[in-house]
């Protein structure tokens, strides 16, 4: 259960600083750069939420559009290491889902690195299953596997 005092809004540029301290804390070299973060802000076809806590931004979720389909990507998720364990994932899985209904996609598709058990079972939970792997996917050569969950 998610606690109180914090929610999710659409990110702004002023975010950039925390959403990459959040994406170096998570990622380290697999990181996007101050400039994919902004365009995923403001120009992308898609949509960016942050968490917030107080004035703090705790964790976020970049969903993309696939043009000339019905698909929303999660490009991104991530919630701050110090902020685990308290529902955020789940709350922004459930943002993303509420995005896919309003936006009537089909499906919900995205990459999670073979390693990441807390991720992978955080979307099983959720309705996605695996439906491939795409190999060397990382920077340090791991394996991504590729997972969708349909929107009926």
């Amino acid at each position: 259960m998610m606690e109180t005092g914090l929610f999710v809004r659409k990110a702004q540029q002023s975010d950039i600083l925390a959403i990459l301290e959040i994406e170096w804390e998570c990622f380290r070299e697999d990181s996007f750069s101050k400039e994919q973060f902004a365009y995923l802000i403001s120009r992308s076809k898609g949509t960016f939420y942050v968490m917030m806590e107080g004035d703090r931004v705790i964790a976020y979720v970049s969903l993309l559009f696939h043009g000339g389909t019905r698909y929303l990507r999660i490009y991104s998720i991530a919630v701050h290491p110090d902020f685990r364990g308290k529902g955020l994932g789940q709350a922004l899985m459930d943002q993303t889902i509420r995005t896919a209904d309003e936006c009537k996609a089909a499906k919900i598709t995205l990459e999670v690195k073979v390693t990441n058990a807390a991720a992978i079972a955080l979307y099983m939970k959720n309705g996605f299953i695996p439906a491939g792997i795409k190999p060397c996917y990382y920077h340090d050569g791991s394996d991504a596997i590729y997972m969708q969950r349909l929107i009926p």
